[in-house]
């Protein structure tokens, strides 16, 4: 399948270079198709990270021949990426996040400081304190510059 093939692409590119897929997008029209990809790395992204990507990702995908015309958007999370794993909690302890969560039959939303993830528990430190939110009550949540 097409879009089977380009995800390949899009993911050994990445691993080729070092970088992790955050996420991409894909939409095939024939003359009109787009590959949207962000990447990310431990050390952050910078525009060489994402050229060095593009140039290797537009070789694979020319050698391919799987598309005959195509744009290529290349880019970072951003500084304010989507918070989807205990692990990228973890990976971001001290920075601002914006967290919404579900406490009961009750939706919060509150801006702070992650301080520590344990066990599955973000501690999260607001003007108001301190907030405990298990991961699972995570609606969604995000870096808050």
């Amino acid at each position: 399948m097409l879009k089977d093939d380009i995800a390949e692409l899009i993911n050994n590119s990445a691993a080729e270079l070092g970088y992790m897929v955050y996420e991409y997008s894909l939409s095939i029209r024939g003359d009109n198709s787009r590959i949207n990809v962000k990447i990310d790395s431990l050390n952050g992204i910078k525009h060489s990270d994402c050229t060095a990507y593009s140039d290797r990702l537009s070789q694979k995908l020319d050698d391919a021949a799987l598309l005959s015309n195509y744009s290529l958007e290349i880019s970072s999370p951003g500084l304010k990426r989507k918070l989807r794993t205990v692990e990228d909690f973890a990976r971001f302890l001290n920075f601002p996040a914006k967290v919404i969560f579900d406490v009961d039959d009750d939706r919060k939303t509150i801006k702070g400081n992650i301080v520590k993830v344990s066990d599955g528990i973000i501690l999260m430190f607001t003007d108001k304190g301190e907030t405990y939110i298990p991961f699972a009550n995570i609606v969604r949540a995000n870096l808050d510059y």
